[in-house]
């Protein structure tokens, strides 16, 4: 609808009554309809929750990393305790069993090593019946011993005046003597004795020795 009035035309198209001032609408706090945020008083501003994030203390971190530390430590100690108890144990067991094949492999030599030693003392006794030094039984009786100790075996003989040992001697005949403080040594030896390079004898010594009587009695 238009109006003229003195020859001017106005209100084109638009009603009168209806035409109202465009004014901006606030859509929420602080921002108009167009989108464009308008300033908020900061009376009004929404207070900030603090933040549950916030950086853990330094000093409870390097708590936590001694702890760990700590820990390791430990597990490496008992680690180790354990190992050395293993290589014990595994050493232990190889000795054991060393000793147990060396004790089988004796028990099997046993029957021949007698023998041998048999042998020794038989040409020993036929150098001492001889009228003389017999050369070759006396080589013979060397090669014997060399034989017995090229497989671990020795020779023992206790000295004249020695104390006699019942764990290494037998007595194969006494002399009385008044003198106390010869009692029990050894006069002369009769026959050697042999063990092993362990120590453990396969065969006592025999000797003769003295033993005490009071010429009170």
């Amino acid at each position: 609808m238009t109006i003229e009035q003195d020859g001017v035309t106005i209100g084109e198209g638009l009603e009168p009554d209806t035409v109202e001032a465009e004014s901006p609408v606030e859509d929420g706090a602080g921002t108009t309809e167009e989108g464009v945020d308008t300033p908020v008083p900061l009376a009004e501003a929404p207070e900030q929750p603090a933040s549950s994030d916030a950086d853990p203390s330094p000093s409870g971190d390097i708590d936590d990393l001694r702890h760990a530390v700590e820990s390791l430590d430990s597990r490496l100690e008992e680690s180790q305790r354990l190992l050395v108890r293993q290589t014990d144990l595994v050493d232990r067991l190889h000795a054991e069993n060393g000793e147990l094949r060396a004790g089988e492999l004796r028990n099997a030599q046993l029957p021949l090593v007698r023998d041998l030693l048999r042998l020794h003392d038989d040409v020993g006794r036929m150098r001492g019946a001889a009228s003389e030094d017999d050369h070759d039984l006396r080589i013979i009786q060397e090669s014997l011993v060399d034989i017995l100790g090229r497989n671990g075996i020795q020779p023992f003989a206790p000295e004249p005046g020695e104390s006699f040992d019942p764990l290494f001697h037998t007595a194969s005949g006494v002399e009385p003597t008044l003198e106390e403080a010869l009692d029990k040594a050894v006069i002369e030896v009769v026959r050697q004795g042999f063990r092993w390079e362990s120590g453990d004898t396969i065969r006592v010594a025999e000797v003769r020795a003295y033993r005490y009587r009071d010429s009170s009695q």
